[in-house]
């Protein structure tokens, strides 16, 4: 009896257990797939209009158009600089080529900017009877010795005392006097002295002889390399 009981109870507690996993099993089997996703509660949102995504693609283009512009506008400034450039340059350039052609021989003038010639005076105040000493001095700056006249026509020296034209050594002058051609090496320079006579001169050679007075006089230089020449202010007593 006692052994009838106990193998019931074990069969009882066998049957409920697979009961309990078919029970368990048959759930698993009507639930969801493993990996199936629920069906969405809330309704997907609506597709986007495809007119409203024709507007951004306009802006992209438009930058690219501005930027095209931009380099553009880049470009024509670059190429307005480069002409200016070359009409600079060709100003430059064009000046030094149109110009009078340097010496190439001893013989050959010199150009006038390439002469430095300096006047000068021995005293400010002469006493009466002293006659003045006018130098002037040449000096070649450009690399080619060349020939410049120092001659009295050529490098005319004139006092004048106000408006009133007093000496020239331009006036009657003849001979070696009135032209003098002399090479000039570079740097090295060419001393002339004129001695003035205290008379005064006219261009139409007249003989009277007639001295300057005393007074206030100027001497300046009258050539074609006068530039560096400054006017000299002396005094006769």
């Amino acid at each position: 009896m006692v052994l009838t009981l106990f193998a019931y109870a074990c069969s009882g507690s066998d049957s409920e257990n697979a009961e309990r996993a078919a029970n368990v099993e048959d759930s698993a089997s009507e639930g969801p797939a493993p990996g199936a996703s629920l069906p969405p509660s809330i309704p997907a949102s609506p597709s986007a209009d495809p007119s409203a995504s024709a507007e951004p693609s306009a802006s992209p283009s438009g930058d690219a158009d501005k930027d095209g512009e931009s380099g553009g506008g880049a470009g024509a400034k670059d190429d307005s600089k480069d002409e200016g450039d070359e009409k600079s340059e060709a100003k430059n350039g064009g000046g030094s080529s149109g110009g009078d052609a340097g010496p190439k021989r001893a013989e050959d003038p010199c150009r006038v900017e390439d002469v430095v010639v300096t006047l000068s005076t021995d005293k400010t105040d002469y006493g009466s009877g002293v006659k003045p000493r006018f130098r002037l001095t040449a000096v070649n700056t450009g690399d080619q010795t060349c020939t410049v006249d120092v001659g009295d026509k050529a490098m005319q020296l004139r006092v004048t005392s106000g408006e009133d034209r007093i000496f020239s050594t331009a006036d009657c002058v003849e001979g070696t006097a009135a032209t003098d051609k002399q090479q000039l090496r570079r740097g090295i320079p060419h001393i002339s002295d004129v001695n003035w006579d205290r008379k005064r001169s006219w261009t139409d050679c007249r003989g009277s002889d007639v001295d300057a007075r005393p007074g206030t006089y100027v001497v300046t230089l009258d050539s074609d390399y006068d530039a560096g020449a400054e006017a000299q202010v002396f005094r006769l007593n």
